[in-house]
């Protein structure tokens, strides 16, 4: 899981720009600005939700309201579609210059899977199908894999506030500066590439809501699987490490502190498949009694 930095554009830069692109609909252009005051307070009780893990409980709109039917103000939900699809991703709108500042500022990476999918879409963390209010609110907007946008995440939302997945840009530190993602080593015999098993373990401190709650992020993204393999594919490599190590002379130990180590320090953040992978096989060694 991957932190994302606050976006830069606000959500009163985001309305502005696609008010901006409005032409030739002035009806529509009095009516946004007429709301403008709603929508910027449910972007921040959002805002404040978000942070306390507490989005499952902004309510979705009704199933049986009117697509035509005042929603914000007198904005309905066809209405703030319409500033997503038209105003805000339209290729030559002013608005899409926030869209593109989104998706890039991942720089490719996937936050809901630490990076092993190439963010190319945008996704409504909380779905605009359900919450067209937060439609073009930047925080609502998460750059996603193909997997993570479809698959892992898809259109449904939180009920139970052990289902909330974390919010990428404002959900609290915790999930992002302590590891709660571990991995253990299984070897073969004679030397055979054996294969990593990831697995959630969340720190003791947590309340149950908040391990619920990643353990359910785990699994909904299938980060199991996903990070196995990235690590399988790395493992052949490392071995050889290791080996040419072991042949010049040094331990099990030696080889934790030259290799190992600067591989579990050097990962890209704390719940990173590579940090997983390299302390898996310190263990291993440490088990092994290598170097002892």
């Amino acid at each position: 899981m991957m932190k994302l930095d606050d976006p830069s554009y606000s959500f009163e830069q985001a309305l502005e720009e696609c008010e901006l692109g409005i032409t030739g609909n002035s009806s529509l252009q009095v009516r946004l600005g007429f709301s403008r005051p709603r929508l910027l307070a449910l972007g921040e009780q959002y805002a404040e939700a978000a942070r306390e893990g507490h989005l499952f409980e902004i309510e979705p709109i009704p199933s049986g309201c009117s697509s035509d039917a005042s929603l914000v103000g007198v904005l309905s939900r066809t209405d703030l579609i319409k500033l997503y699809d038209q105003y805000f991703v339209g290729e030559k709108k002013p608005g899409r210059k926030v869209y593109d500042f989104l998706l890039n500022s991942a720089k490719e990476k996937c936050p809901f899977c630490g990076g092993i999918g190439t963010a190319r879409n945008i996704d409504h963390f909380l779905p605009k199908a359900h919450f067209p209010q937060f439609s073009i609110l930047p925080r609502n907007l998460v750059p996603a894999c193909r997997d993570c946008n479809m698959e892992g995440k898809g259109s449904g939302f939180a009920r139970r506030a052990e289902d909330q997945r974390i919010q990428p840009y404002i959900d609290h530190d915790r999930f992002f500066v302590e590891q709660w993602i571990f991995a253990r080593y299984h070897g073969e015999a004679q030397g055979e590439p054996g294969r990593f098993e990831y697995f959630v373990d969340p720190p003791v401190g947590w309340s149950e809501k908040d391990k619920k709650r990643v353990w359910n992020q785990f699994e909904a993204f299938g980060l199991a699987k996903r990070y196995g393999t990235k690590a399988a594919e790395t493992l052949l490599t490392v071995l050889r490490q290791m080996e040419n190590l072991t042949a010049i002379g040094l331990d099990g130990k030696a080889i934790s502190t030259v290799l190992l180590e600067p591989g579990v320090e050097q990962a890209p953040f704390v719940n990173h498949w590579q940090r997983g992978m390299y302390q898996a096989l310190i263990a291993c060694l440490a088990d092994a009694g290598v170097g002892e």
